[in-house]
């Protein structure tokens, strides 16, 4: 019986992520005094207004407001500008790094960003935006 729950609930688990509606997920960003920043919903970018400010692709791709291509962030975490020039990179634990390999910064897990220095600059999305 216990079997039969825990499968039960993989598959219930299984189907609320695919099913789950991607615009309801939004991540809220705030600068290091608590201001409101903009928010991130389903890939698309606001301000603290409420006007797009652009979107990134399940590709990585990146788009400003007007659908202009800006650059890209790969699979490992390397980011390039629009002409496909190297731009810098994070790390599986959060850490960014430009594009000489100088640490510039971290996220961690919550979403707070902090400058190499350590000290916390506002939220972020996985863009660092």
């Amino acid at each position: 019986m216990a079997k039969d729950s825990l499968r039960f609930t993989r598959r219930l688990m299984l189907v609320a992520l695919v099913f789950a509606p991607a615009v309801f997920a939004a991540d809220r960003f705030y600068d290091e005094k608590g201001r409101y920043t903009g928010q991130n919903r389903g890939g698309r970018r606001y301000d603290a207004k409420g006007r797009y400010t652009g979107r990134e692709d399940s590709a990585g791709r990146r788009y400003d407001e007007k659908g202009r291509y800006t650059g890209r962030t790969d699979s490992a975490g390397r980011r390039y500008d629009a002409q496909g020039r190297y731009t810098g990179r994070t790390d599986a634990t959060g850490r960014n790094y430009d594009e000489k390999g100088r640490f510039t910064g971290r996220r961690d897990t919550s979403g707070r960003c902090y400058d190499a220095k350590g000290r916390y600059i506002g939220r972020c999305d996985d863009a660092g935006f």
